[in-house]
């Protein structure tokens, strides 16, 4: 071999084992904190998709209470509602369906009925059914994974609920 052969030899050699290691590191880096951050992100989509819908059946519960002077089901609402459970699924994309699909994330219901705790009324109080509603978002699919916020719930009464491990004031904090 002559100097001239040594010489191209010595530029056409690749990467050494600490270069590899090196990229092999900042890689491992790049996924420990960026996937975290990037699922939190697909989590609280779905999240705010399923508030979103509570918060629009809520707004259209009131509609129908000032016209009707009783809350209504869901399917009196115009949804198209799973006959066997009395729900409605939301998909990942927001779309509203009769029956479950692998897309489903949450399964709402509207409970009517008086709020616990109501005493008892013979005509007109609070404890008539129609006078109160509980509307519920149940996590479906892979949801159910998602253990911080759990099933999530708006009642008529503006109360809302998470029977997750964060509990509802970080499920429901304004943003």
């Amino acid at each position: 071999m002559n100097l001239h052969q040594a010489r191209r030899y010595s530029r056409l050699r690749g990467f050494t084992l600490t270069e590899i290691l090196i990229v092999l590191v900042i890689l491992a880096l790049l996924a420990a904190f960026g996937l975290p951050a990037f699922l939190k992100y697909g989590r609280q989509g779905k999240l705010t998709i399923a508030q979103a819908s509570l918060k629009q059946i809520a707004h259209q519960e009131s509609q129908w209470f000032a016209e009707h002077k009783t809350y209504a089901t869901l399917s009196q609402l115009g949804y198209p509602v799973d006959s066997a459970l009395s729900a409605i699924y939301l998909t990942k994309d927001g779309a509203i369906a009769a029956s479950a699909t692998r897309d489903s994330i949450y399964r709402v219901s509207v409970k009517l009925g008086a709020p616990l705790g109501a005493p008892s009324s013979a005509a007109g109080g609070p404890s008539d059914t129609g006078a109160y509603y509980l509307i519920t978002a149940e996590p479906v699919n892979e949801q159910v994974k998602e253990a911080g916020c759990g099933t999530l719930s708006l009642a008529s009464t503006g109360q809302v609920g998470a029977t997750g491990l964060q509990g509802e004031a970080a499920c429901w904090e304004k943003k």
